[in-house]
């Protein structure tokens, strides 16, 4: 009877709450279906891992790396009418350069052409000066000369100390100087070209290879004629002595007149004839330089009119 009433009567309050303890642990272990469904928005974001994760089910699909891709700005694109701006002005921009340069070399070139005609006027003016000087020595001695021969011819004895005086000049003569230091300058450099005005650079020409040049040439005539006559027949005609003493002592460059009347070193006539034709020689000589310097000096002077007046110069 007592294992009966055991039996029916309910169980212990402890035990009542130990058996709700199990069935709530249980119940914990199978999913809330009907737990709260959280927002989107609030549900916390899960980091991806840059491995996808292998799974076991064939469907599966792993998820792409997403890549950081930078967009670069587009602009809007440029006509061509811009492009050809930008060329125009690049193009005058280095023609300008190309201009201004050029222009400073002109200015450069025109001062040195400028210096080049001033020094060439200066020399010009000097060979004037040295053709003017020449040429009155030479119409003298040609005077000189005139007067030899006609003394030789006379046979006068007591005109020897004339005869002698005028013979003793036959060595003599004041030559031109030519003062061609620019115009060497100028071929020898190449700066010739730098005279752009043609008709100065055509009389410059003129000047210094035909007037110039004849008056040289004649008087490396002039010279051979003078040696011959020094070398070959004044010792044979005159006296040495007589000639020495009517040289200034004091200045050999003054020829004095003689006192007395010496006498010729030979009377020959083969020998006097022979020593007036070089002499009639040598006058002719003079008379032809004497007219190319004439010519020399009026080309002289034209030149130095046309390059003051081509160039603005006093």
């Amino acid at each position: 009877m007592n294992e009966e009433e055991k039996k029916e009567s309910p169980p212990s309050t402890d035990n009542s709450e130990q058996l709700e303890k199990e069935l709530d642990a249980a119940s914990t272990d199978e999913p809330n279906l009907s737990a709260e469904i959280i927002p989107e928005t609030e549900q916390p974001q899960i980091e991806q891992s840059e491995t996808p994760i292998a799974t076991g089910t064939p469907n599966y699909k792993p998820q792409t790396e997403e890549m950081e891709v930078h967009h670069h700005a587009h602009t809007a694109r440029k006509k061509w009418t811009h492009y050809l701006w930008e060329f125009l002005m690049l193009f005058l921009a280095v023609f300008c350069g190309f201009m201004a340069e050029n222009f400073r070399e002109h200015q450069i070139e025109h001062k040195r052409e400028k210096q080049y005609i001033v020094s060439l006027i200066k020399d010009v003016e000097l060979d004037t000066a040295s053709l003017r000087l020449t040429y009155d020595v030479r119409k003298k001695y040609i005077n000189y000369f005139d007067s030899l021969v006609f003394l030789l011819r006379q046979k006068d004895k007591s005109k020897s100390n004339d005869i002698y005086f005028y013979a003793r000049f036959l060595g003599r003569i004041n030559e031109f100087k030519y003062h061609d230091r620019t115009i060497q300058q100028l071929k020898s450099s190449g700066s010739l070209r730098l005279i752009r005005n043609k008709k100065a650079a055509d009389s410059i020409t003129i000047y210094d290879n035909e007037a110039v040049k004849l008056v040289l040439n004649q008087q490396d005539i002039e010279r051979n004629l003078r040696n011959d006559i020094l070398y070959n027949s004044l010792g044979k005609v005159f006296n040495g002595y007589i000639w020495n003493d009517m040289a200034d002592t004091t200045n050999k460059a003054t020829i004095s007149r003689i006192t007395s009347n010496p006498s010729l070193m030979t009377s020959d006539e083969k020998l006097i004839n022979e020593f007036v034709i070089k002499v009639v020689y040598l006058k002719t000589a003079y008379r032809l330089t004497n007219g190319n310097i004439e010519g020399a000096i009026t080309a002289a002077g034209n030149l130095i009119v046309f390059l003051k007046k081509q160039y603005h110069l006093k």
